[in-house]
């Protein structure tokens, strides 16, 4: 097949398929074209060019591109990417959603827990003395909504990063954080256990009165003496530094 020339496979379920040597927008360019009126029933579609090798576009309402592995056993994956380029990502992803993911991974689980050992995401960080990151989020515009927000209880944030970088755990659904760590104990269990030493260091500022709604008061620690200062405003010291 020469470059340059597109290709036009018809008779897919899912319409009419483009598949284009050049770039994006070379592809709607007078170029030569094959057409294929019927299915095509080949077992591979194979390309080796210099340039982009494949370009799917539709207008429809179905997927422009589905990618079904119907084999039940074996290690062959519906679809495998693979990048040599170290200058940039091996996989560029963009959605304009108002109420979706821009990535949607569903994992069909098994009712009986045989799958425990399977995960919806499983990233593996490669090479001994790697110093790449697993999960990272950064917002070029910062966002009003959550960085991250963890679910699997009923009403519940279990664990919710707010755009703002205040942290929640167990709090209520779309709840307000107090603090920069703001812990709800949900059990008989403890709300926080520290298995190790706990380092309160100097408050720059005393702190103010507490939120006298949810009671309680503040323990910090002042010029090395620690302190607790109780709904009504009162500061005791608990030990001297």
């Amino acid at each position: 097949m020469a470059m340059g020339r597109r290709v036009f496979l018809g008779g897919f379920t899912a319409g009419a398929v483009t598949v284009a040597l050049g770039s994006a927008d070379t592809a709607a360019a007078a170029e030569p074209t094959t057409t294929f009126a019927g299915p095509v029933t080949a077992q591979k579609f194979y390309t080796d060019a210099t340039a982009e090798s494949a370009y799917f576009k539709t207008t429809s309402t179905d997927h422009a591109t589905t990618v079904y592995q119907a084999a039940t056993s074996g290690s062959g994956a519906a679809l495998n990417v693979s990048s040599e380029n170290p200058d940039t990502s091996a996989m560029y992803l963009k959605g304009k959603e108002t109420a979706n993911g821009t990535l949607k991974i569903t994992h069909v689980g098994h009712a009986d827990g045989s799958d425990s050992w399977g995960s919806a995401l499983s990233i593996d960080l490669k090479t001994a003395g790697t110093a790449a990151q697993g999960i990272y989020v950064f917002a070029s515009a910062p966002t009003k909504g959550a960085l991250l927000t963890l679910r699997n209880n009923t009403g519940l944030d279990d664990f919710v990063v707010k755009g703002t970088g205040l942290i929640g755990v167990g709090i209520d659904r779309g709840g307000t954080v107090r603090g920069q760590v703001h812990v709800v104990q949900r059990t008989k269990a403890p709300a926080l256990v520290v298995q190790g030493v706990t380092q309160i260091t100097d408050v720059a500022t005393p702190p103010a009165a507490p939120d006298y709604t949810v009671g309680g008061g503040q323990l910090y620690a002042e010029a090395g003496a620690l302190k607790w200062r109780s709904s009504s405003g009162r500061v005791t010291t608990l030990a001297e530094a």
